[in-house]
């Protein structure tokens, strides 16, 4: 009698194979049971049964009665699958560390071997979000980018959302051009609300992501096909400083997404939304897709802004906005 394959088991993540798994949930409901007893009318051979014991009994998940034939007597889950999940974790750890050294090590025997150490090429779309992925998974302390079209794949960043929820600071440069991808207002004002630090500026050279200061992911093309397909990772170098710099001084000339406008009565939400889009430069048309609204609304609440500021031009507007978001 043939039986069926056995799918992987759900203790497969700490190491008990998916035929263990099997016998181990059989004594769980027939303790004391022997080997004969445990595979009849399965089809497992008696070599294979008497190895899955073997493995359990080392692993602690079954202990046997003494006596001709053996009995197995099943280890409680709770206590012997808890104690499989602190090896695998010491397991993990004691890898972690290992990983550390061979970086120090590696860091070491290829700190002056050539600039290729220092400036890594990477070609291909997946390849390049791959990389960008495991950049943002492994962030421990801050992450920092500049953003801007066009965009690839998804938009929204599952990643990101990772970051903010392990306490990782996450601050982004929007271009303003990006604002008039539909949607890209909510996407921003959802990773605001998830921690993030989020400004706007006219002038983001290039996509960029930062992490931890030790190492940079940037296209190297500045447009056209080359901005998906080919890009550098930059480790520790000075390039790398000049990029935090540049970094860190753009996001000081750069507006605040978030600023709320001081004194009087804070306006409402729609009102907030067109004030950030007015202030980052964007036409009627941008700022209805992005609203969601009609072209018709979108004027018209533009026109009550202006109204309730005492000013008839947009120039005008636009010097009451940048004052009151500055002051």
């Amino acid at each position: 009698m043939s039986s069926e394959p056995v799918d992987e088991g759900k203790l497969a993540a700490v190491g008990v194979a998916a035929l263990d798994e099997q016998l181990y949930r059989q004594l769980l409901t027939a303790p004391g049971s022997t080997l004969a007893e445990l595979t009849s009318g399965t089809g497992i051979g008696a070599t294979r049964a008497r190895q899955a014991i073997s493995r359990l009994e080392r692993c602690g998940l079954v202990s046997r009665r003494p006596g001709v034939p053996a009995r197995f007597i099943p280890a409680p889950p709770d206590v012997a699958v808890g104690s499989l999940i602190a090896r695998r974790q010491d397991e993990l750890e004691r890898a972690r560390l290992e990983a550390e050294s061979l970086l120090a090590d590696f860091h070491q025997g290829t700190r002056y071997e050539h600039t290729s150490q220092v400036v890594e090429l990477i070609t291909g779309q997946s390849t390049i979000s791959q990389r960008a992925a495991q950049l943002m998974s492994g962030a421990e302390q801050e992450v920092v980018l500049f953003d801007k079209p066009p965009y690839v794949g998804a938009k929204d960043n599952p990643d990101e959302m990772d970051a903010l929820a392990r306490g990782v600071r996450w601050r982004a440069i929007y271009s303003t051009e990006s604002l008039t991808e539909p949607g890209q207002l909510a996407r921003m004002t959802a990773f605001r609300d998830a921690g993030e630090q989020a400004r706007l500026s006219p002038v983001v050279p290039t996509k960029l992501v930062i992490v931890d200061r030790r190492l940079a992911l940037l296209p190297l093309g500045v447009d056209g096909a080359d901005v998906a397909q080919t890009a550098v990772l930059v480790h520790p170098s000075s390039l790398l400083s000049l990029l935090v710099t540049h970094f860190d001084g753009m996001w000081e000339r750069s507006i605040p997404f978030d600023q709320h406008l001081n004194g009087g009565k804070p306006p409402a939400k729609s009102e907030q939304r067109v004030l950030q889009l007015l202030s980052a430069g964007l036409k009627d048309e941008a700022i209805a897709r992005q609203l969601g609204i009609s072209l018709r609304t979108t004027r018209r609440w533009i026109a009550h802004v202006m109204a309730d500021r005492g000013v008839t031009t947009r120039f005008q507007l636009g010097l009451v906005v940048a004052r009151e978001l500055t002051s």
